[in-house]
């Protein structure tokens, strides 16, 4: 890992639409990240009140798939849409089973722009020479639990 990847961050603060309920949204402010150390996630950080956010983190390949075609299974699921003559991203995350699921509508060209920041920082087929496996390897062996030794 190059010295100054650990300081490497993207971030993006966008409106999206929330949607809730069949017919029932509301926009939100949602900030999206992404962290040259955690090359192969993106981070979405759900400003739902003053006092409260949510976080998703989700592979970036499932969104820059998802700009394309329907991609992802299982808790996110990502797809193209297109809104009268805007493009549109869908994001559907479900909770837990039984706990129902939100879809958000982002704008595709502000996902694009996010998209396209990223890769210039760890371009696609690269994420692995991003990683710091040392650094990880000696935060698990050495890290609080060594103060207990």
């Amino acid at each position: 890992m190059r010295e100054h990847d650990s300081l490497t961050l993207v971030v993006s603060r966008i409106l999206v639409r929330l949607v809730v309920a069949e017919g029932v949204d509301r926009p939100v402010m949602v900030d999206l990240c992404y962290k040259c150390t955690d090359p192969y996630a993106v981070s979405l950080t759900f400003h739902v009140s003053a006092e409260d956010s949510v976080r998703w983190v989700f592979g970036r390949d499932l969104l820059l798939a998802g700009q394309q075609g329907l991609t992802g299974a299982g808790d996110v699921q990502v797809w193209p849409s297109r809104c009268s003559w805007v493009r549109k991203t869908c994001i559907a995350l479900r909770q837990s089973p039984g706990k129902g699921e939100v879809v958000v509508a982002a704008s595709a060209r502000a996902l694009d722009a996010f998209l396209l920041r990223t890769l210039a920082v760890v371009p696609t087929g690269t994420e692995d020479r991003h990683l710091d496996l040392d650094g990880t390897v000696h935060q698990l062996l050495g890290g609080p639990g060594e103060a207990h030794r």
